[in-house]
């Protein structure tokens, strides 16, 4: 912007013209850098340019500060943006600024981006003037967003670990089928488990143990949460009729325990088995149910009390308010019995962001993509996961699309680039995409996806935890009747209709069997019928 700038403090030089050194090329008769070179080029009459040109002055001009030569103008004061985003340059290969760069050269030098005092991103109040401008602020230095709902951080409050001994303590990892049963377990109190499980559990409970349950969802790859058992495990008739009454072969999940839940969490598997290298999951061979030694427990139950709190459940339909940040362990949530949601793959998904000039290119390209300096908070992306595009510029939210291919660097290295023989992207942390289901976009003042996003810092874009996703997945879906239609394609399949009509949402709905019952009836669910729910596909 030149003298037009009103950044305070701007990193960038700014130089009048009459500041300007003189071009010693020009002054010798020819620049070859013409009207774009960044000295000044003085007109002079023949009579006072040189008969014969020494060229080599102008090597001399630019080593400037080099071998005693008198150096450039230094460079600005450092502000408080110093540091705090990539160099493109040290990017490409080779930065002329040297150690002199206000930009980190590697991620070992960005530094926190700068904020207000009211904890606002210190650029927030300029987005207008700069028109929307897709730039490297607009995203969120991984220190303040949601990433450590899926690295672990500090502990984010709530209760403190109900076990001081964990040598005395039995522990149990479960598999659920759906987050949506944790989340009643959370309201309820319940959970079923098999009766080769309820006698290990009630013989340790029995014995004055504290038995501790973690909780996992099949195929997120995370432990959702932790709770206590607080009664004995008995059985329950589950309506299944009388021809499975008194059947040896039938293990159902028949055995009901009271608990109590002294965390939810998203913490990846990944992160877990670093820090307990030991721990086995539970699989269908081991009936969803594994238990684990003492020491294997204690690493998870830090690892979990070290992974910040998250709900389980977000509500799309904006009739009630959702939980207050100091009041989730005791304000537990839970979808409504009828209630129906958009299909999401269990795990967490993301929102990344473009402008108005770069948005038909990721379209096009179906790629999308994020600095640098995110790509650990974009590591939870796997193929299948929910993801949405919120355009800066016109402050929109699009989706609903999904990824198909983790997170990785440069898959298309002059995508969002001017230069066409750029050998890295600006935005180099990049997904491949498809449209899942194609729906008008959310303007970002719509109160219902504030309250999903309200935990959210640091801007919209960044990664989601997965109730946040399905709720942000839901509201697309049922803005524009694509929600409606699945309900109608569901009731009718169900009910036997031949002459049923797929919902004319993209291509014919993929169908896919959510199992329960005792097929694969994860951990803690009663008998449910298998739901066929229709997804859009673009295969």
């Amino acid at each position: 912007h030149g003298d037009r700038c009103k950044v305070k403090d701007c990193p960038f030089r700014h130089i009048s013209e009459a500041d300007r050194l003189e071009c010693v090329f020009y002054s010798q008769g020819f620049c070859i850098h013409g009207p774009f070179c960044r000295y000044k080029h003085v007109r002079r009459d023949r009579a006072d340019l040189p008969a014969v040109a020494d060229f080599t002055l102008g090597l001399s001009q630019m080593q400037a500060g080099k071998d005693g030569v008198a150096p450039r103008r230094p460079a600005p004061k450092p502000n408080e943006f110093y540091k705090v985003s990539l160099c493109k340059h040290y990017l490409q290969g080779e930065c002329p600024f040297g150690e002199g760069c206000h930009f980190a050269h590697g991620e070992h030098e960005l530094k926190k981006f700068p904020r207000n005092k009211d904890g606002t991103p210190a650029t927030e109040g300029t987005s207008a003037t700069t028109g929307g401008e897709l730039s490297d602020n607009m995203f969120s230095n991984q220190e303040t967003t949601t990433v450590d709902y899926f690295q672990g951080g500090a502990a984010g409050g709530g209760k403190p670990s109900p076990i001081l001994e964990p040598e005395h303590a039995s522990f149990f990892i479960l598999r659920a089928s759906t987050q949506r049963d944790l989340a009643m377990s959370t309201v309820r109190g319940e959970w079923f488990v098999q009766r080769r499980h309820a006698e290990r559990m009630n013989t340790a409970y029995h014995n004055g143990r504290k038995v501790m349950f973690f909780f996992m969802v099949s195929d997120s790859d995370h432990i959702q949460g932790a709770a206590l058992m607080t009664s004995m495990a008995s059985y329950q008739e589950l309506g299944g009729g009388a021809a499975d009454a008194g059947r040896e072969d039938l293990d159902l999940f028949c055995y009901r325990f009271k608990c109590e839940w002294y965390r939810t969490t998203e913490l990846p598997i990944t992160t877990a088995v670093v820090a307990a290298p030991d721990l086995l999951l539970p699989t269908k061979e081991t009936q969803f149910c594994q238990d684990m030694a003492p020491r294997t427990g204690e690493a998870v139950m830090k690892a979990v009390w070290n992974s910040p709190l998250v709900t389980l459940y977000e509500s799309f339909a904006g009739d009630i308010d959702p939980p207050a940040d100091d009041a989730i362990l005791t304000d537990f949530r839970c979808p409504p019995m009828d209630e129906v949601t958009w299909p999401t793959m269990p795990g967490p998904g993301f929102i990344f962001g473009c402008n108005s000039q770069t948005m038909d290119e990721c379209l096009g390209r179906g790629v999308l993509g994020l600095p640098a300096h995110m790509k650990r908070a974009a590591s939870g992306i796997k193929p299948g996961s929910s993801i949405f595009l919120f355009n800066v510029t016109d402050r929109l939210l699009f989706g609903i699309f999904e990824a198909l291919t983790p997170a990785m660097m440069n898959i298309e290295p002059t995508a969002f680039s001017k230069n066409p023989k750029a050998t890295t992207s600006p935005f180099p942390v990049q997904i491949r995409v498809r449209v899942s289901l194609e729906c008008p976009p959310l303007e970002d003042t719509d109160p219902v996806l504030n309250d999903i996003l309200r935990t959210r810092v640091g801007g919209r874009i960044g990664p989601l935890t997965h109730a946040q996703a399905e709720a942000v997945a839901s509201l697309l879906a049922s803005q524009c009747g694509a929600l409606q239609y699945m309900m109608e394609y569901q009731n009718g399949v169900e009910s036997g209709d031949v002459n049923v009509v797929p919902p004319p949402i993209a291509l014919p709905p993929r169908k896919i069997n959510v199992p329960s019952g005792n097929d694969v009836n994860d951990a803690g669910g009663s008998a449910r019928k298998k739901q066929l729910i229709c997804v859009p596909c673009n295969d």
